[in-house]
């Protein structure tokens, strides 16, 4: 445990007890002006590591399937950009090793397929995608996106796809044949083109394009735009296990205030809106996760990780203070080994 800088006592003061909500294993969280990684017990609400990643920031966080492993990538910021991926040991909550990617390289969003070991990784200054062997320490092979900019890749379920929104020019949808020989397909959704949400089912793409306010609709089967949905300038979209669509940000353009809008999918309207307490930031400040059947918010314009049940109608709960300009998070449901002795 010496690596792992672990502190039980200073960090948790702000905490007075565990959230209503139960939740169960570790909550990851990227820290973009502390330059580090919160591993937050979600039994106890601690904050229970903080781990230094450095100047070379993180944004995206990803956790293996199994939740042995998650990884961040080495953003940086300015004219600093990175060029790792740091691989951490949930249990252990320490750093193991961070993988060369190369220059040229920003990696910036993170996926893990199904075997728990290869991540794909978008580089987002050469606009290629990386699959990566963790494990190993390998880059296994890379992809060029057809777009610019490639900033956030998700996967098909079953695994044959990935998908990259690239936010550079007019705003892109890039689909990898990550099993065939074949270039990609690249699909102009609008500009700004950032946030990306794969339906349950597969069949649709959604894509937040936070400069045109839209979220573009894109089908799996025909690889074409099918519903453009005006709204706010948001960059982040997020689907619930239920198939519902979650967006943070505000009403729409002209009606900024601080919501979470819930989407009907197959209708494509929205279903309700959930207000947020107003903050320093109006509009945007929130990044989403949905995992364990709940909701947790990054909220950096309260300066806090919350979670919510999203089948109830309650205001999100305080989990955690977090001053660091709170960023990707990633769910394991193994906890801190410490917490087990």
């Amino acid at each position: 445990m010496a690596r792992c800088a672990i502190a039980l006592v200073v960090a948790l003061a702000a905490v007075a007890s565990a959230p209503a909500l139960a939740a169960d294993g570790t909550l990851l969280v990227a820290n973009r002006s502390g330059g580090s990684v919160s591993l937050i017990d979600l039994p106890t609400g601690i904050e229970i590591a903080r781990l230094p990643i450095g100047p070379v920031i993180p944004h995206e966080m990803a956790a293996s399937p199994d939740g042995r492993w998650a990884v961040t990538g080495e953003y940086g910021g300015g004219n600093n950009p990175g060029r790792h991926l740091v691989v951490i040991d949930v249990p252990a909550a320490e750093i193991v090793s961070r993988i060369d990617l190369g220059p040229d390289s920003r990696p910036h969003s993170v996926v893990f397929l199904s075997d728990s070991r290869r991540v794909l990784a978008t580089m987002e200054q050469s606009d290629t995608l990386a699959l990566v062997d963790i494990v190993e320490g390998e880059v296994l092979r890379t992809w060029p996106t057809g777009g610019r900019d490639g900033h956030m890749v998700r996967l098909s379920p079953d695994e044959n796809r990935a998908y990259v929104a690239s936010r550079g020019g007019a705003g892109t949808l890039s689909v990898i044949w990550l099993e065939e020989d074949r270039p990609p397909t690249v699909i102009p959704t609008g500009a700004g083109a950032e946030g990306i949400a794969v339906s349950p089912d597969g069949e649709e793409i959604w894509v937040a394009n936070r400069e045109a306010a839209t979220l573009s609709v894109v089908s799996a089967d025909t690889l074409q735009v099918v519903a453009t949905i005006a709204g706010p300038a948001v960059n982040r979209v997020e689907f619930l296990p239920g198939g519902q669509a979650v967006i943070p940000g505000g009403r729409s353009a002209d009606e900024p205030g601080r919501y979470l809008t819930f989407y009907d999918a197959e209708s494509r309207t929205a279903a309700r809106q959930l207000e947020l307490q107003a903050g320093s930031a109006g509009g945007t400040g929130v990044r989403l996760l949905a995992a364990d059947d709940l909701l947790f918010l990054a909220d950096n314009a309260l300066d806090e990780i919350a979670v919510l049940d999203p089948a109830a109608d309650g205001a999100p709960e305080r989990v955690v203070i977090n001053t660091d300009n709170p960023d990707g998070m990633a769910w394991s449901p193994l906890r801190v080994e410490v917490l087990r002795d």
